[in-house]
């Protein structure tokens, strides 16, 4: 069976986005009450880079396979799930913007406005899991994976016989045990080989 690249990559996104608000509010405070460097919001936004990123990557994968998902499973079925997934992703990409400007503003504006990303963090998580959910009733209800199916029935089979078979290029069926009976022409007539025995006998 053939293995698609989409349902491999679509994962990575979809974890991260679950993780980042809760992160999210836990460096806000940390940064808040001095418990962190300013400089520790970087990596808020490097994971806000990664979601945009691989949620990029799950729409191409997607959209490259779309054709062939499209041969067992209705468009409409494909597109609804498409546009959850553009508006997931889009909604990453406003939290990466906010993120990224929040990094610059004065210390006593940042907690508000990271707070807001937390809040788009969490409407991204329900994207993600609305992309999710018509996914997998893409896969499971709609039958998508049968599109990578392969056709066992067009494959040769193993060069064992299986039992029953018959074997033999001749077209009738071999009867058992044939191999094993007295062929005339491997030792000659029978009668002759009476008379040469009673020849023996004489000379004697």
């Amino acid at each position: 069976m053939q293995v698609p690249l989409h349902p491999m990559i679509v994962h990575f996104p979809l974890v991260l986005t679950c993780i980042l608000p809760i992160l999210v509010l836990i460096f806000a405070y940390m940064i808040k009450i001095n418990k962190m460097t300013p400089n520790g919001w970087l990596v808020i936004i490097g994971l806000q880079l990664a979601v945009v990123i691989s949620g990029y990557i799950s729409l191409e994968t997607g959209e490259n396979e779309e054709d062939t998902v499209a041969r067992v499973v209705s468009k409409d079925y494909i597109h609804e799930h498409e546009e959850a997934a553009e508006i997931f992703v889009g909604s990453t990409v406003i939290g990466l913007v906010l993120s990224i400007g929040v990094f610059f503003i004065r210390n006593e504006f940042q907690f508000p406005i990271k707070l807001g990303i937390a809040i788009i963090g969490l409407i991204s998580c329900y994207q993600g899991y609305q992309t999710g959910l018509l996914g997998g009733e893409l896969v499971y209800k709609h039958g998508a994976a049968s599109a990578y199916e392969v056709d066992t029935a067009s494959q040769p089979q193993g060069i064992l016989p299986t039992p029953g078979m018959n074997t033999s290029e001749s077209p009738m069926p071999v009867e058992e045990n044939e191999s094993l009976k007295t062929d005339e022409n491997d030792y000659g007539n029978s009668d002759e080989a009476v008379e040469v025995s009673d020849e023996y006998k004489q000379e004697d």
